[in-house]
């Protein structure tokens, strides 16, 4: 079957990842899906959907994990849905989830912008690939996409419109992160974000993501979100300090850093 709708490779995290639902492909990409999961052996198809086509997925076995408001054109919302063909995959992580949930209660210190001292805030570009690798290959041991390949970052930047931010110490490149910008949808994911350890506590990822925000409100995006891991619980706070929202986990989801964890759901509104 020849699709027109996004599909992310998912062999690491035994799963689908329907990223980008083209009409066309309706409805027959719902059976489509089942017998691409059930060939490869995948115990997950993750789907994210505009609202207007949920009935058929929840027809088909689907559930809700989480969802964004307004995710296309600030018109219609999108739902992270979730089908699974293991039921251990399915169970949440007990005492990751109990630690979220202490720093959901957490009182919140929202991020005053002050100047970034010693170090400067720029957007990336082609010629900044060969240090983005490094500095990726240095924070991650495995990660969803091929982000250590220079290749795949030019082809992401020219192709897929993303854009990648960076801070810079001393002409050294030591901190990264990436806004995955839709200009059709007017939205942007807010992902790949790297520091090195020496440069750590400096709230580097705070810093990005404020000047990604402010970047990316000039070229009209109107929905900020990211998939944040789980664990990483100071990443999460880093979000929540930035007045994201919490809208859902997505159970055992993504392998990263070696092995398949759960992810969760944040997003913004300008």
């Amino acid at each position: 079957m020849r699709l027109k709708s996004r599909l992310a490779p998912g062999k690491e995290s035994s799963r689908i990842y329907l990223m980008d639902l083209h009409p066309d492909d309706f409805p027959q990409i719902i059976p489509y899906l089942d017998q691409e999961a059930q060939k490869e052996n995948y115990s997950k198809i993750f789907a994210k959907l505009p609202a207007s086509f949920l009935p058929s997925f929840i027809n088909a076995g689907y559930e809700t994990e989480a969802w964004v408001p307004g995710f296309y054109n600030n018109k219609e919302d999108a739902f992270f849905m979730a089908k699974y063909f293991s039921a251990s995959r399915r169970l949440p992580e007990k005492e990751a989830m109990d630690n979220f949930q202490q720093l959901l209660l957490q009182q919140l210190t929202p991020f005053k912008v002050v100047s970034a001292d010693g170090y400067l805030l720029k957007a990336l570009g082609k010629e900044d690939v060969n240090e983005m690798t490094k500095l990726f290959k240095k924070v991650f041991d495995s990660y969803p996409f091929p982000i250590f390949d220079p290749e795949f970052l030019v082809k992401s930047m020219l192709e897929d419109d993303t854009r990648y931010f960076g801070a810079f110490h001393s002409g050294e490149l030591v901190a990264v992160s990436s806004a995955e910008y839709s200009a059709a949808y007017q939205h942007a994911e807010m992902t790949d974000f790297a520091v090195n350890k020496e440069h750590r506590g400096r709230k580097l990822a705070l810093r990005l993501l404020n000047f990604m925000e402010q970047e990316l409100a000039k070229a009209g995006c109107q929905t900020f979100y990211t998939i944040a891991r789980l664990h990483s619980l100071p990443m999460n706070k880093t979000f929540m300090n930035m007045a994201y929202r919490y809208s859902g986990t997505l159970i055992n989801n993504t392998q990263i850093m070696g092995k398949i964890e759960s992810m969760n759901v944040w997003y913004k509104k300008t």
